[in-house]
């Protein structure tokens, strides 16, 4: 069954798919801009970002950690049942739209691309054959403003419309770098506010204000109806375009102490500040202070160095536990960059819709095609100096078409659906790793095309029988082949070869690869009605994901190209949806348990000498647990409140892995990491959210409604390892908790809106993060070139919003 948003509430007491819903007015209200901003407010949805076109998904712990360009998600994102599978294409902004659903558990049945995690649809509005539109304005701190708009022109009176649709956003950085708008004399003055930058990487008249947002979209639909009884046409075109500075987050070094200069010998001033007062409350005298202290006493002195080198390491603990439980440094909103870099990507596509009822049986059609140009210059190791940089550009192209078949039988109360679905792609991507020389890591060119071609045919079917009961049942046939052709060049700047550098025994890796899989895909539930507005279910699906290619260093795997093995997931569900108090109360909730094999995990190599390679491993186990309830009163009329909970319960069963780090004295060495009994990546334990409002009614003067909205996040971890990153030479994790993650947060919003008699016009206040909270969104361990990488969420907003109607 496909539930839509519109009229949702009631279908969660039809249906045996766990469901969260958003309408265009609550989306309005939390301001959200792409697909990312609801996961705040969804139970066990995670969706962490790293700019405007980079983004991971998670659903009930499910999701692949991977901002590749050519990573498979586990989560698929539909727009109109058409689905954005490229990752560079899957947060495209939120306009003109009648809400947002997101399907919880394997899809393991059904229309559309196969996905063990879950699914998100966002439906836009469609012509309705009237003249009508609206714009809307924000404007807020930071230049912040937001366009957005729509007209509908009926063209042929109940058979051809119309309605085009548009959004802007723009707003200046909300980090300031240090090293913007100096001048040549600034930035060789003694004391640079750059701090320890190598000049020779700095360069006068830098950007000043960095993480700006700069983006366009704009989509048209045609809707014909023809002199055909039950036959429709939605035409759609759409185009978009971003253009922004490179994101930057908070740089800690990581060289054996979370705090302390990296590499490069780069320490945030701020940093250094905080490292100086702490030590001055420890008594750390050096060798020459012992001697003074003891004279002609050698075990005093020895003595005194050992217990100064006891004090030192617990200073540095102190300032190391400070920097990953505050969060970050006391100025988290300021940094130094060399390189403010770009982000540019121009994105378009098209979709042709058709539908056709012929009596008992209905025909539908989803042709779509999707294309997208993105190029990109990231100081990713958020410095003044250049330890690694990535100028990658990439563009890749999709075709998909969705032919479904479905209908309802007049003798029995059975209802089926069957169909098959392709979806062809190709990826072209190249990234130059920029990197000083000599310098802690080496540069690099990696290259590679991927085509991927995926077939699934599927059939389902769902019957009553006694009555009150209804017995769910579908599968899914699931067929898939990549081609992959890497290459890749170390040190660009000096080597003229074109083909991929020798590998750890001394050949010529495989550079190009095909993997052709298939497996199938199936669901069975059984559906309990209790009365007409009550229900609960159980259901089983078994859920499945395709292979992952990776590009490795060469230099330290035994292969260049490599893959990850296919994901597979037996998950157990048992729920329950009702209304009560004539629908003013409304509760679902469900618990859940899946259990993987070969869970896809994405980590980085974070080994010696190498840029942090991203790539996807497998674990051998894993599993996970836990409920979700939501529940939505409406205990007097015009107040409304939702209260939304999740709790997740995950651990890794059988996962180890290793990186490479340098000694003095064996050289390169292996170090073999355990992480089982770790919690997955970006799954929080309980998360909690929810909005109270109410519409008070001014008779003549119009109406006014007071809007709160809250999220709280549990503890948080961004990597397989709980949040404390890679070992060091010894084989020690030496970080400590929350490093690579968040600690608990929570996060409130207030919007007030006033709305005139006519009902044409609203003006809204509102602010956003209202008490400021600071709090990381992502970070990363590239400990191996002797950083640790934090990017943050937005600080404080507000502003201002005005909307027409006609």
């Amino acid at each position: 069954m496909v539930v839509t948003s519109e009229g949702v509430l009631s279908a969660l007491t039809k249906t045996s798919v766990a469901v969260t819903a958003f309408d265009a007015g609550e989306l309005e209200s939390m301001g959200v801009s792409d697909v990312s901003d609801v996961a705040e407010f969804t139970p066990n949805l995670e969706i962490r970002t790293a700019g405007s076109t980079a983004a991971t998904l998670f659903i009930r712990g499910v999701g692949l950690n991977d901002l590749t360009a050519n990573a498979t998600t586990s989560v698929a994102v539909y727009v109109d049942d058409a689905p954005r599978n490229l990752p560079a294409i899957q947060l495209g902004q939120v306009f003109d739209v009648e809400g947002i659903t997101i399907l919880k558990g394997p899809q393991a049945s059904g229309a559309g691309r196969n996905a063990s995690a879950g699914a998100i649809k966002i439906h836009t509005r469609k012509p309705s054959g009237e003249l009508g539109g609206y714009l809307r304005t924000d404007y807020g701190n930071y230049n912040f403003l937001d366009l957005e708009g729509a007209l509908e022109v009926p063209l042929i009176a109940e058979e051809l419309a119309t309605r085009m649709a548009f959004r802007l956003e723009k707003r200046d950085g909300i980090v300031t770098n240090r090293c913007g708008d100096l001048t040549q004399a600034e930035i060789d003055a003694p004391g640079s506010a750059c701090g320890s930058a190598f000049e020779s990487d700095i360069r006068p008249g830098l950007d000043k204000d960095m993480n700006d947002r700069f983006k366009w979209a704009t989509r048209m639909h045609t809707l014909y109806t023809p002199p055909v009884d039950g036959m429709s046409w939605l035409a759609t075109v759409h185009g978009s375009r971003i253009d922004q500075l490179g994101t930057v987050g908070e740089h800690l070094g990581a060289v054996n102490s979370l705090g302390s200069p990296d590499l490069l010998g780069y320490q945030q001033p701020e940093v250094a500040a905080e490292q100086n007062q702490i030590f001055s409350n420890y008594d750390i005298p050096n060798a020459r202070e012992c001697r003074q202290r003891f004279p002609g006493d050698v075990a005093a002195q020895a003595a005194c160095r050992d217990q100064a080198a006891v004090n030192q390491a617990a200073a540095r603990q102190q300032l190391a536990s400070n920097l990953a439980n505050r969060p970050l440094d006391r100025e988290p909103f300021e940094g130094a960059y060399n390189n403010p870099g770009y982000e540019r990507q121009t994105a378009w596509g098209a979709q042709l819709t058709g539908e056709w009822e012929l009596d008992a049986i209905q025909l539908r059609s989803v042709t779509a095609f999707e294309r997208y140009d993105r190029e990109r210059l990231l100081d990713f190791d958020y410095s003044p100096n250049v330890i690694f940089e990535f100028e990658i550009d990439d563009d890749a192209w999709q075709a998909s078409e969705d032919l479904q078949l479905s209908g309802e039988l007049e003798t029995i109360p059975l209802s089926w659906d069957t169909g098959l679905f392709f979806l062809g792609e190709e990826l072209d991507y190249s990234q130059y790793t920029l990197a000083r020389q000599p310098g802690p890591v080496e540069p690099r060119f990696q290259g590679y095309t991927q085509t991927t071609e995926s077939l699934g045919a599927y059939g389902q079917f769902e019957i009553d029988f006694l009555e009150d009961y209804t017995l769910e049942a579908g599968a899914r046939y699931n067929w898939e082949r990549k081609i992959f052709d890497a290459e890749i060049v170390l040190n660009p700047d000096t080597s003229a070869s074109d083909r991929c550098r020798a590998s750890l025994t001394g050949e010529i890796p495989e550079c190009q690869r095909t993997v052709t899989v298939d497996h199938p895909t199936y669901t069975i539930g059984l559906r309990y009605r209790v009365d007409d507005s009550r229900s609960v279910y159980m259901k089983y699906s078994h859920g499945w994901k395709g292979p992952q290619f990776n590009v490795r260093a060469g230099i330290q795997a035994q292969a260049v190209t490599d893959v990850a093995d296919p994901e597979k997931i037996d998950a157990y569900e048992a729920g329950f949806e009702g209304s009560w108090w004539d629908g003013r109360f409304l509760l679902n909730g469900s618990l859940f348990w899946y259990s993987y094999q070969d869970y896809q995990v994405f980590t980085f190599t974070n080994d010696a000498n190498v840029p942090p390679q991203r790539v996807v491993v497998n674990a051998n186990d894993a599993q996970l647990w836990g409920a979700e309830l939501e529940s939505t009163i409406e205990p007097l009329e015009g107040l409304k409140g939702v209260l939304r909970f999740g709790w997740l319960e995950s651990r890794f069963l059988d996962f180890t892995d290793s990186v490479i780090r340098r000694t003095q004295s064996a050289g390169n060495v292996r170090i073999v990491t355990d992480f089982n009994d770790n919690p997955l990546p970006n799954a929080p334990r309980f998360k909690l959210s929810g909005s109270l409002e109410y519409a008070l009614d001014l008779g003549r003067i119009g109406t006014i409604t007071p809007r709160w909205e809250f999220t709280w996040t549990d503890d948080v971890n961004f990597d397989p390892s709980g949040g404390r990153g890679s070992p060091d030479t010894s084989g020690e994790i030496f970080m400590p908790d929350h490093t690579i993650g968040q600690k608990a947060y929570m996060l409130h919003n207030l919007r007030l809106t006033y709305v005139p008699l006519s009902g044409d016009l609203e003006l809204s206040g509102w602010v956003r993060n209202l008490t400021n909270e600071v709090y990381k969104q992502l970070a990363f361990d590239a400990s191996g070139a002797g950083i640790v990488g934090n990017l943050l969420g937005d600080p404080r907003t507000y502003g201002i919003s005005a909307k027409f109607s006609f």
